[in-house]
This record gives structure tokens, C-alpha cells and sequence, in this order.
């Protein structure tokens, strides 16, 4: 049975206790909003009890649809204090997505915004629970609270990853792997109530576990950026300052920008956390800052390794080693440790791990095996189909994937759920993704179709069936139709046969000088090589662009043309052309745009004051002139 006793080592415990103490204190903050430790610990405990009437309880799901706010925090906690485990919803899902997964985990409740709740898929569903974004309750009394008994063993989360057989399957993560991650955390980084941290990860990320919980088990603030702060790494940099963050976890493809374009200086961040994809940056030398590369799956609390980056290193960095509660094994196929310096696959023990796959038993025993080399009845290890190998210190480096599951951006991405969701087309009778070199030379996504007999598709369908179904980063960027997959002569796709899409330029060339400078800022984003062609008709993410990117061409579209067109014109035009014809549709006149793109490229010399000082001489008669 659960045990008062237990409680105040776990979470929900361990936040009560800081509201005890220092119950003014700001626990979380998104612009002018605010919630102290004892708002957020009231508002959580009425909420629970609202939770347990509807019969959440341990180790039975609530699902959370809420955007990024202090009322998204609030539903967490209410959850867990119920004595459920939470389900973390991305309301940037298709509505699809968000339906495959409440019919798998079944939830009873779903907490939701008012909002959120009228784009809910229809048919039945979870009872649901409307909160508002500070986390306010109208069902919820004053006079009643809930507080659960919990020990270790009891779920603290739930959170959908990509799964082989097409459908995302459920990680159950207890409690007692969420305290082990929380213990590691604080004593790693020394947390304290000073402390001020940033939740960047989207819901469905579980890196959004990290970035919250230790951060209120310790009694700091969490701040919250807006979206627009979040994906610019220029904005984001000027948020990171204005707020005062002290410690933060970045994705690696955003720590690598943030490193690399300068726009961490001038903060008071002392550790930069990360992890998720292959880390190839190092901080500069003399950086205040500790850069800290991080391994781990979702299976196993989010942690599993760490490992110091030495400012000024060059080539990929360890990934380091355990963590605290946590056993690391490189194997051979027969379970055996394999000598250092040889590639094996990595097995994971500890606390840290899940208790498996949420009614899949069959994948769970797959995945998770009798650990051979502890005494404990019941010990398991984690597969986690990752190739590593470790050195002669005991220092592990990542050496790829063992199986067909590929990481892009940082997300982990099984090829057979997308295949599945090109297969659910109608008039889709094959399909094939694989991953392969973007022109950047960063792995992207490649699906392959092929239509039915006497049917056709086109990619403009395809993306579109694919973005009413999957996240948009599982969405390939290159979509090719094919009439037949070709065939190993045992009757297997010959993956490697697949053919390689073409590169970009192969159409129009550009033909003005705003289309000329838009391919160029395309070419230095998305790291194309130089003498890459771009046509007018190439797309930003048949390249290999994504929406970090895409803030990228925005905040150098704003440089150069001086129009800060949103970031919805390069989803809706994602064309050289149809880019360049939305940011003439500007502000500014097109005559001044095209004078500004021609003076940019014929007197690259000039500093930006000078070029601006030729620009005002422009009347607007002299610029329909010059654009002539």
C-alpha cells in the first residue's frame, strides 16, 4: 500500500514542502503572469480533489491539453497530487494524433483549456476538466483539497513516443525513476531556491519533465518565453538576459545556434544543459558558462549519462557517463560486456527506468530484460538499440543506431509510423521513408509512395494527409511518388536501392534581385554548400529547413529588407517565388524592397548606414524608377 511516509521524497512532496516554506516565493512566471508556491500548491490540491471524484487515482492516466502557461503546471501537479499519472498532450498535434492517443491510453479525465476543448476530436472521450491559463479551476472549491498517498512504485507520468508498428505507444515512468532524475539534478547543479530556469521543451518532449520538476522540487523559478521567444535564437538570447536564467536545457540543434551565433553572451547562464541528437559544438574558450552533453531515452526518466564539454574541443563530444542511480552496459547480442574501445549496444539499469509500454506487454518484454549482472530479484535492463562504446575511463561515446529508429532535430522517429500514415492514404498502396543526408548534410526524413492501381497522388496531397496526422517534425521534407519500391531478390525492400531525391535548382533560376537574396539567405541558413543551385520553385523544407529555421529567415528577411514577415508566410509560401512575392506584399512598396535587394548585392561593401542612407534618398517616384 502507499505510504504517507514516502510522499515527501517524491514530487508532488517535495513541492508542497517548498510551499510551506517560502510560500510567497514566484514559482512560475510567463510575462506578467505569475503563480507563487502557494497559489500553485492550492490551485493543485483543489483541482485534485475535482480529479478524485472523477476517479483519478493511482496509476490511472489524466491527459493535459494545455498550452505552455503557469495553467499547464497547475494541471501536472493536480494530477499527480490526485495520485494519477499525467499525460502530457501537445496542442501542436494534429487532432488525429491527439485521438490515436487517447484511444490508447484511455483516460478518464482530460484537463483542457476552454479553448483547447472545442478542437477535441469528436465522439467519446475523457470527461473533461476546464482550466484557465493560470492554472484557475470553475469547478474546483475553496474548502476542499486533495492529497494522495504515493510511493515509488506509482506512475508519476505517462508520455507518448513514436512506435515501429505505426502507432505511438505509452512510456510509464514511476515515481521513484522521477524522484532519482530530481536527486541527480540538484546535486549535479547545485539547484537552489536562487535559481532561475527556463521551460522551452513542447509538451510532447520529455525534456519537459527536466526542465520543470527540479526546478520547483528546489524552490526556484521557472520562467515560460513566448513562442516567438522561444524559436528565434536571437529573441531568445535577449529573453535568456532580460529573465536572469541561470541553468536551462536547450535542444542540441538550438544549443548548437545559440553557441555558435554568439547570442548567449551577456547572460548570467552558468550551465548550459543539453542532449536529444549528436552534439558537435563545443563552447568558446572563456564562455562563463558549463556546456553539459546529455543521453537518455524516454524509457529511462530522461537521464541516463552526462558528460562535460570542454570549452574549445573540437569533434562530437562523449556523452559521458551514468548518472547517479543509474548503470550503463555496452553488450554484445549474447548480453556480454564488451571490451573498450569495441561498439556494442548500450543497455541501461537503474532507478531511471519505466516500468514499461502502456498496455503492450509484448514490446515491454522485448525492451526491457532480466538484468544478469545484479543480485536484486526483478532487476531489468533497457534495450535501448543505441551502438556505443566506452573508453578506458568508463567514458561512454554514441556510435549510431542499432535498428530502423533514426533521431531528427533531437526527436526520436520510428519510420514505420510514418509509413503507416502515408499507407492510410487512400490511394497510397506502397510506402517507404528512410532517413538520408539533407544538402546541409543534417539527416532529414525521405517517404516514397506508390500509388494505387489505376490512381494517382501528388505531394501537395501527401503533405497534407500527413500533416492531419503526425507532429510536423515526423512530416518528411522530401516526398517522392514512385511505380514500385524496389525489391531485394528475397522479396525485402532494398532500402538502399531507394532512390536519392534530387537536388534543388533543377527549375527557374531567380530572376530578380529579391528572389536572388532570398537564395542566398536560404543557402546560409539551411547550411547548403556554396555553388548549391536554387530554383524559384525549390521549397525551404524539401531542403531541410524546420521552423527554427524558418525564425532564422525571418530575423534576416527583417535585417535585409527591413519586413518582419510571421513565420505562417514561409508555411503558406514555402517557395523561393512565393516567399519573395509575400515579403513585397510588405509593409514597404515592392519598388523599395527590389531597390533594397539590389543595393544589398551591388555595393556589399557598405555598412548598413550607408546602404540605409542611399535608401532614403529613394522618393517613392525615384524607386519605381530604380526598381525599373
Amino acid at each position: 500500500m502507499p505510504s504517507e511516509t514516502n510522499a515527501p521524497a517524491l514530487v508532488p512532496g517535495l513541492v508542497a514542502a517548498r510551499a510551506a516554506a517560502a510560500p510567497d516565493t514566484v514559482a512560475c512566471r510567463a510575462g506578467r503572469r505569475e503563480l507563487t508556491y502557494r497559489t500553485l500548491d492550492e490551485r493543485a490540491a483543489r483541482t485534485a480533489s475535482v480529479l478524485r471524484d472523477l476517479g483519478v487515482g493511482p496509476d490511472v492516466p489524466a491527459a493535459v491539453l494545455m498550452p505552455r502557461s503557469p495553467g499547464q503546471i497547475v494541471a501536472y501537479l493536480a494530477v499527480m497530487t490526485a495520485g494519477g499519472a499525467y499525460l502530457p498532450l501537445d496542442p501542436a498535434y494534429p487532432p488525429e494524433r491527439i485521438r490515436q492517443i487517447l484511444a490508447d491510453a484511455a483516460p478518464p479525465v482530460m484537463l483542457a483549456t476552454a479553448e483547447l476543448a472545442r478542437r477535441l476530436p469528436a465522439g467519446p472521450g475523457p470527461r473533461v476538466v476546464v482550466l484557465d491559463d493560470a492554472g484557475g479551476c470553475a469547478q474546483a472549491s475553496p474548502r476542499r483539497r486533495h492529497r494522495a498517498a504515493l510511493d515509488g512504485a506509482n506512475l508519476a507520468y505517462v508520455i507518448y513516443t513514436s512506435g515501429s508498428t505505426g502507432v505511438p505507444k505509452g512510456v510509464q515512468v514511476p515515481h521513484s525513476g522521477l524522484a532519482n532524475l530530481v536527486r541527480w539534478h540538484h546535486a549535479r547543479y547545485g539547484l537552489t531556491p536562487a535559481d532561475r530556469t527556463a521551460h522551452l521543451a513542447s509538451a510532447g518532449f520529455d525534456a519537459a519533465v527536466w526542465e520543470i520538476w527540479p526546478t520547483l522540487a528546489a524552490g526556484a523559478t521557472l520562467h515560460l518565453p513566448t513562442e516567438e521567444d522561444r524559436l528565434r535564437p536571437d529573441r531568445l538570447g535577449a529573453w535568456l538576459r532580460e529573465t536572469g536564467i541561470t541553468v536551462t536545457f536547450m535542444p542540441t540543434p538550438l544549443a548548437e545556434e545559440m553557441i555558435t551565433g554568439g547570442h548567449l553572451g551577456g547572460s548570467r547562464l552558468r550551465a548550459l544543459l543539453t542532449g536529444g541528437d549528436r552534439l558537435r559544438r563545443a563552447p568558446p574558450v572563456g564562455a562563463p558558462y558549463q556546456l553539459v552533453n546529455h543521453y537518455g531515452p524516454t524509457e529511462a526518466s530522461v537521464v541516463s549519462t552526462a558528460g562535460t564539454v570542454p570549452a574549445g574541443s573540437a569533434g562530437p563530444p562523449a556523452i559521458g557517463r551514468p548518472i547517479d542511480g543509474t548503470g550503463a552496459h555496452v553488450l554484445d547480442d549474447a548480453l556480454r560486456q564488451v571490451p573498450p574501445g569495441e561498439v556494442g549496444e548500450l543497455y541501461v539499469s537503474g532507478e531511471g527506468l519505466a516500468r514499461g509500454y502502456l498496455g503492450r506487454p509484448g514490446h515491454t518484454a522485448a525492451r526491457f530484460v532480466p538484468d544478469p549482472f545484479s543480485g536484486t530479484p526483478g532487476a531489468r535492463l533497457y534495450r535501448t538499440g543505441d551502438l556505443c562504446r566506452v573508453d578506458a575511463d568508463g567514458v561512454l561515446w554514441f556510435a549510431g543506431r542499432a535498428d530502423d529508429q533514426v533521431k531528427i532535430r533531437g526527436f526520436r522517429i520510428e519510420p514505420g509510423e510514418v509509413e503507416a500514415a502515408l499507407l492510410a492514404h487512400p490511394r497510397v498502396a506502397e510506402a517507404a521513408v528512410v532517413a538520408r543526408p539533407g544538402p546541409s548534410g543534417a539527416p532529414q526524413l525521405v517517404g516514397y509512395a506508390v500509388p494505387s492501381a489505376g490512381a494517382a497522388v501528388t505531394v501537395q496531397e501527401l503533405r497534407a494527409h500527413l500533416s492531419e496526422r503526425l507532429p510536423a517534425y515526423m512530416v518528411p521534407p522530401r516526398l517522392l511518388i514512385l511505380g514500385g519500391l524496389p525489391m531485394t531478390p528475397h522479396g525485402k525492400l532494398d532500402r538502399p536501392a531507394l532512390p536519392v531525391p534530387p537536388a534543388g535548382g533543377l527549375g527557374e533560376m531567380p530572376r530578380d534581385p529579391v528572389e536572388e537574396t532570398i537564395a542566398e539567405i536560404w543557402a546560409a541558413t539551411l547550411g547548403l554548400p556554396d555553388g548549391h543551385p536554387l530554383g524559384v520553385r525549390d521549397g525551404f523544407f524539401d531542403l531541410g529547413g524546420h521552423s527554427l529555421l524558418g525564425h532564422q529567415v525571418i530575423t534576416q528577411v527583417m535585417q535585409v529588407f527591413g519586413v518582419a514577415p510571421p513565420l505562417s508566410a514561409l508555411f503558406e509560401a514555402p517557395t523561393i517565388a512565393g516567399f519573395a512575392a509575400a515579403i513585397q506584399r510588405g509593409e514597404r512598396t515592392p519598388g523599395r524592397i527590389a531597390a533594397i535587394a539590389r543595393l544589398r548585392r551591388q555595393v556589399a561593401g557598405l555598412t548598413d548606414e550607408q546602404v540605409a542612407g542611399r535608401l532614403a534618398s529613394l522618393t517613392p517616384e525615384r524607386q519605381v524608377a530604380h526598381d525599373r
